[in-house]
């Protein structure tokens, strides 16, 4: 029996804290995103709490149930003023344990399922979730307070010929 069944079967409680240097995606990531703080880098850390839940019918079939909650605090960088960002991220996740879902499994919008292999651990688990939890485009909901809104006084360009016709 694999770990993640063993923790659904038993109901169990497994948390802890995770540094950035053990999700090398969601670093590389943030790095695209135009994170560059070296110590915000390194201070990050991820918080996360797995717990077991008692079997839930889909159909016909009775399928364990797994629990996650990741708590993050983002360093993350404004597309428009490059002024930094932080982002508190605190999401709620629940699986199926399965290899083959059932149909009433994929019709629920509210729990996604997991097919656990060798490879699979708590770390990848939480950094797949942090992944597709990252915007796409991170900006303030309001203006930028860095940016000039307004385009400021420019010259006319006309108005020199505007003059030579005034001479006249």
């Amino acid at each position: 029996m694999t770990r993640f069944q063993e923790l659904a079967r038993q109901q169990k409680n497994s948390e802890g804290e995770l540094a950035l240097s053990s999700l090398p995606r969601l670093q590389e990531a943030l790095q695209a995103l135009g994170v560059t703080d070296a110590d915000a880098l390194g201070a990050l850390r991820v918080h996360y709490q797995l717990q077991g839940l008692p079997s839930r019918f889909f159909s016909e079939t009775a399928l364990p149930m797994l629990s996650l909650a990741v708590q993050a605090a983002l360093p993350l960088v404004c597309q428009r003023c490059f002024a930094a960002l932080p982002q508190a991220l605190d999401l709620q996740f629940e699986f199926a344990l399965c290899d083959e879902p059932p149909e009433a499994l994929l019709e629920d919008e509210y729990v996604d399922w997991l097919e656990e292999g060798d490879e699979t651990t708590i770390e990848s688990l939480v950094e797949d979730e942090l992944l597709m939890a990252l915007p796409i485009a991170v900006m303030h909901e309001e203006a930028c307070v860095s940016l000039q809104q307004s385009a400021g006084e420019k010259p006319n360009p006309f108005a020199a010929l505007k003059q030579l016709k005034l001479d006249k």
